[in-house]
């Protein structure tokens, strides 16, 4: 541990600014409340205005808080800035390097990795993206961690020998959907369906709002699944629309899906939204260009790349490990339903 050196020619509260950092970090947790001004003016023999300055000069740098009524505490800055550590993040197989990405699209997945790389500065990190197929864990033993993407192979998660945190992209959609329902109760449409992907409990949350609201629900004939992109869709609006011509709303359980039900009904002539109104659901940024710009609700892509990266920092610092939130969804009002 460091000591003041009285014959140094560096200012005491300097040293004692360095002796101090040394000290907390080495000695006390995030959650501990620091020695009071008094104790380490005894403990170094120094006045309480040196130690002020000392302490001043921290709070500036943002490596303790003073919080009134409790006392000092270590920052997460504090331990930030102790170390850089480098970060391997392995990609899934399945959603980067096939034709198979599931219910989420290209510009989600992207949303989400740059998240993660936003935060290498706030956490104090490097990140390097890795294939899960060409992997050679052999050859990382430069990096001090790992972000692993959801669907990477169970082998190759395996063979990491140094700490790592699989990655969250939940998403509350719940809220999501409960908000999208409230659009709909408002604009009072007669006959409403459904495209897309059923479970998660997508089709209980919308319905559970209309029937509250003394609304007509989605009946069971007007559901139907399909695959996620825009063609798959398409091909369920035609079975939709041969079976149920007086659908006026359409709620889908992605942006892409929208896309497709939107192309299919300007082919046969359907004004949106003045004859259908779309919803998509999800934000996707590449949708909102579309010559039809799609009522969605949007979440933060960003937050479970940024938030991955900050649980690593913690593992690594060997501190709290803190608790994923899954973003809610921001009702976007677009013209697909105006």
């Amino acid at each position: 541990m460091l000591e003041i050196d009285r014959k140094n020619p560096v200012p005491i509260q300097h040293q004692l600014y360095l002796v101090l950092k040394d000290w907390f970090v080495s000695s006390f947790t995030d959650e501990d409340t620091l020695t009071t001004e008094i104790s380490v003016a005894e403990k170094y023999n120094v006045s309480r205005g040196t130690v002020r300055i000392a302490m001043d000069n921290l709070v500036k740098d943002g490596l303790i808080s003073r919080i009134s009524g409790k006392g000092s505490f270590l920052t997460k800055k504090f331990y930030i800035q102790l170390n850089k550590y480098k970060i391997g993040v392995i990609l899934s197989e399945i959603d980067f390097f096939t034709n198979s990405i599931w219910e989420y699209t290209w510009s989600t997945h992207l949303e989400i990795i740059n998240g993660i790389i936003r935060s290498n500065i706030e956490y104090n990190v490097s990140t390097e993206l890795i294939s899960e197929k060409y992997i050679p864990l052999s050859d990382n033993a430069d990096l001090d961690g790992f972000i692993v993407w959801p669907y990477v192979h169970q082998d190759v998660i395996d063979k990491i020998e140094q700490p790592y945190v699989l990655l969250n992209y939940e998403i509350n959609m719940e809220s999501g959907f409960y908000r999208l329902a409230e659009d709909v109760i408002r604009k009072k449409y007669r006959e409403i369906a459904y495209i897309g992907f059923t479970a998660g409990g997508r089709i209980e949350t919308i319905n559970s709002v209309l029937r509250a609201n003394n609304s007509d629900i989605i009946s069971s004939g007007n559901i139907f699944e399909c695959g996620g992109n825009p063609k798959e869709a398409y091909r369920s609006c035609s079975r939709l629309f041969k079976e149920n011509p007086d659908v006026d709303c359409i709620i889908c359980s992605t942006d892409l899906r929208a896309q497709g039900v939107i192309e299919y009904l300007s082919e046969i002539g359907l004004k949106i939204p003045e004859e259908v109104s779309v919803y998509g659901f999800d934000g996707s940024r590449e949708m909102s260009n579309t010559d039809v710009h799609i009522t969605t609700c949007s979440f933060d892509w960003t937050y479970p790349g940024s938030f991955a990266v900050e649980k690593i920092r913690a593992i690594l610092d060997k501190r709290k490990i803190p608790v994923y939130t899954p973003p809610e969804g921001v009702f976007i009002s677009r013209n697909s339903t105006e």
